[in-house]
């Protein structure tokens, strides 16, 4: 039986060694960067600053909850093995569950308050420069956090079968991929062969389709996108989650830490 309790003190430790580590003074100086920059930005585009502001916030948003996402889930567990430390914990009555579930925890922590923070500064910015209230911006926000979750999970399951370089250089194809090919799935040289489509198809249904998380056409262009949609996404942000975390569990479980 999972403790929820041991859980969370794991993550409330691995939240604060994180901090310990100044992200988020880190996080603030970007976050005034992203204020100055896009301040100066719309000064020189006439007609929509606006969308200068929001295009650049959530830009901002979504490069720095990767990169929170990858380079400290690639560090994940490589520390403790490397210090020993995770031996103290799980000889103690602590199974190796809990404790990738609180360290897991722990980050989703550090990537709720980057996207608090920044996300906080890039609607003050963008409603400073004559945008409107529109719930897709607040959609997008939360999409981009399940992003990050997701990065976060592949990173974490590849760090399990591969050392921290490969695993952050796969994790970074992944992720670009995971956008590129919903463009290439519309190209007339992939139309016209089927065997293609059927192979950018399985791609899509195994690995991770970010593209899935991106409204940011919607929001710049305000065209309408159904619930539909938005809840097609969710379902499958959940699914796609659980079954990382399923994963993960597995080879935590069974992989060798001498």
């Amino acid at each position: 039986m999972i403790d929820i309790k041991k859980i969370l003190i794991i993550s409330r430790f691995t939240l604060m060694e994180i901090l310990k580590s100044k992200i988020l003074y880190n996080i603030l100086f970007l976050g005034l960067g992203l204020v100055v920059i896009t301040f100066v930005a719309h000064q020189f585009t006439y007609g929509a600053p606006q969308r200068v502001a929001i295009d650049f916030g959530l830009g901002a948003l979504s490069l720095s909850s990767i990169a929170i996402a990858i380079f400290f889930g690639a560090n994940l567990l490589k520390k403790e093995i490397e210090s020993r430390t995770i031996y103290m914990i799980i000889s103690r009555p602590v199974s190796r569950v809990e404790f990738i579930l609180g360290k897991l925890l722990g980050l989703i922590g550090v990537l709720t308050m980057n996207i608090s923070i920044l996300a906080s500064l890039s609607l003050l910015v963008y409603f400073i420069s004559g945008g409107n209230f529109d719930s897709l911006i607040g959609w997008q926000i939360f999409f981009i956090f399940l992003e990050a979750i997701v990065v976060l999970l592949v990173i974490t399951l590849l760090s399990l079968l591969t050392n921290q370089v490969l695993s952050i250089l796969f994790t970074i194809f992944l992720y670009i991929s995971g956008y590129a090919i919903h463009e290439v799935s519309s190209l007339s040289f992939v139309l016209n062969r089927v065997w293609l489509q059927k192979a950018i198809n399985l791609y899509d249904f195994v690995l991770p389709g970010f593209y899935r998380f991106n409204l940011k056409d919607h929001i710049l262009y305000e065209s309408n996108i159904g619930g539909a949609n938005l809840a097609a996404t969710l379902s499958y942000s959940f699914v796609y989650s659980l079954a990382l975390l399923l994963i993960i569990a597995y080879l935590f479980k069974r992989k060798s830490l001498d």
